[in-house]
């Protein structure tokens, strides 16, 4: 497997994300799971553009290269026509990963918080800022994560505490509800009460939260 390094290396429109993300921004992918540097932050909807791609680089490509198109892939753009912010993924080193390897043995959540589930109500025309937490591993999760692990939204950048990291297919999991969960949601509408959502992996069962920043 290879360690990535995702980098902005063009912005060809206007980037809506505030602050905008411009050349030389980048987040870091390790054995599956995602790291952002401090102060840094990803677009979540560049980041949806993003993961289909990402979980075939990280691992070696056996066909030959008129084979496979995926070796000719090294940029990803954004999905606003009007951002066109482009991503070049790089190779930043081989990773040697043992069956044992724990990425993240120690829980970012040192004392018992709150829980805030977000309701459906709520100013029309704000966004909630959101908190995406893991809640409880029922299974054994292979990229390390522990209850307390967690990634925030606001507005429409995606942050993860420095030196921490967050699972990719968890993440994927979480984010399609994420947009509809920041807005207002009407009585009846299922989603209005939905606060769990559990990542892919049968054999990991990691529940995570979606609840109000605070």
């Amino acid at each position: 497997m290879y360690e990535l390094k995702v980098v902005v290396s063009k912005v060809m429109g206007v980037c809506t994300a505030e602050p905008p993300m411009a050349p030389g921004d980048y987040v870091t992918v390790r054995n599956g799971g995602i790291r952002i540097p401090e102060g840094g932050y990803i677009c979540a909807w560049a980041l949806n553009s993003l993961l289909p791609v990402i979980t075939p680089k990280e691992r070696e490509i056996a066909e030959a290269e008129d084979q496979d198109w995926m070796w000719r892939v090294h940029h990803v753009q954004c999905p606003d026509p009007g951002g066109r912010v482009v991503f070049r993924i790089e190779r930043a080193g081989k990773v040697e990963v043992g069956p044992q390897e724990t990425v993240n043995a120690v829980s970012c959540m040192e004392v018992e918080t709150p829980q805030r589930h977000v309701s459906g109500g709520g100013s029309p025309g704000v966004l909630r800022d959101l908190r995406v937490a893991v809640e409880e591993v029922r299974g054994k999760c292979t990229s390390g994560m522990t209850a307390g692990d967690h990634f925030t939204l606001r507005g429409g950048r995606l942050y993860i505490p420095a030196q921490r990291h967050f699972c990719l297919y968890a993440l994927h999991a979480a984010l399609p509800f994420l947009p509809a969960k920041q807005r207002v949601l009407h009585e009846g509408d299922w989603l209005r009460d939905a606060h769990h959502v559990i990542c892919p992996d049968p054999a990991g069962n990691v529940i995570m939260r979606i609840e109000q920043a605070p």
